[in-house]
């Protein structure tokens, strides 16, 4: 890449993905005329063009049309006549969750239907991109209601973080290589989980398999996720075997209201001490580490993002 005293490019340490975001039902009223306009005229237009009339506005989106319908954001910015008016505008959230995020607008306007085109973002919405589509709902005295579907996506910054291991502190540690998603799960045990590995996609887009992290076991459960299915929840005991503190069983729920497992335990053994995690609303867990001294699974944790 070219250099320059005034530019600096440097490599961004962290890892992002992308966020898909949509918003229908959203209603602009849009008032240019009667006691309570949302937008002024600030230049006239030229007399001989008719190029030139520049307004400001700062129209009102809510999410619906009746009486109860709340405010949940604002579109301020211009539109000017350049044979065709031209929007710019940022559309600045009022809603817990996206408060003081912003969508940054431009595009021509059209007569009743149509897209502007969503060119950034802060907050939430960093660096969107995406198409705001608008569709004339009804005419209203001073103005019209524009029926509103805001679809993008921007870019995330991913945050992983750890829950236990719970186990013994047997073996060597096992990590993974910042994990996105995982495809499919391999446990092979018999009495007590002998070893498990794994295939998901890290942070940088690459598939990857981590494990197996233990032994070889006469018994084999293989879990491999569907389209959107993504592990919210894991859990299962732990137990001492063979003078060794290890994982005794294991059970996986996803978001499709699946249950894979429980695995272990073909003994019917007492059951040891339990454990579970399950992620927060809109997480999922996307990985594991633990330990292993190459015989057992000695100790399992999971990555949270």
């Amino acid at each position: 890449m070219a250099t320059h005293t005034n530019f600096d490019a440097t490599p961004f340490g962290g890892s992002v993905e992308n966020t898909e975001f949509q918003f229908s039902r959203l209603y602009w009223h849009h008032i240019y005329s009667g006691p309570s306009p949302n937008q002024l005229d600030i230049t006239s237009a030229d007399a001989k063009t008719g190029w030139g009339q520049t307004t400001v506005h700062n129209w009102t989106i809510y999410d619906g049309v009746g009486p109860n319908a709340k405010l949940v954001a604002r579109a301020q910015g211009l539109h000017l006549y350049a044979g065709t008016w031209h929007n710019t505008f940022n559309i600045l959230f009022e809603i817990e969750g996206f408060k003081k995020s912003t969508l940054q607008v431009m595009g021509a306007s059209v007569d009743e239907e149509g897209e502007w085109s969503i060119v950034g973002g802060t907050g939430e919405f960093a660096m969107a991109r995406g198409v705001v589509t608008k569709k004339l709902h009804k005419k209203i005295d001073g103005g019209d209601i524009i029926e509103l579907t805001i679809h993008g996506f921007c870019r995330k910054q991913i945050t992983l973080t750890k829950s236990s291991p719970w186990g013994g502190n047997g073996g060597s540690v096992v990590v993974s290589d910042n994990p996105l998603k995982i495809e499919s799960i391999t446990i092979l045990h018999e009495g007590v989980i002998g070893s498990i590995q794994y295939s998901y996609i890290n942070q940088n887009g690459k598939r990857c398999t981590a494990g197996p992290w233990g032994s070889e076991n006469p018994s084999r459960g293989e879990i491999v996720l569907g389209p959107g299915e993504i592990i919210t929840q894991v859990s299962g005991t732990v137990t001492v075997h063979s003078n060794v503190q290890c994982v005794q069983t294991l059970k996986f729920v996803t978001n499709k209201q699946k249950t894979y497992g429980p695995y272990g335990n073909s003994a019917n053994k007492k059951l040891g001490t339990p454990f579970s995690v399950m992620a927060p609303n809109g997480k999922a867990i996307v990985g594991f580490f633990g330990r292993t001294d190459k015989t057992f699974l000695n100790a399992l944790g999971v990555y949270i993002a």
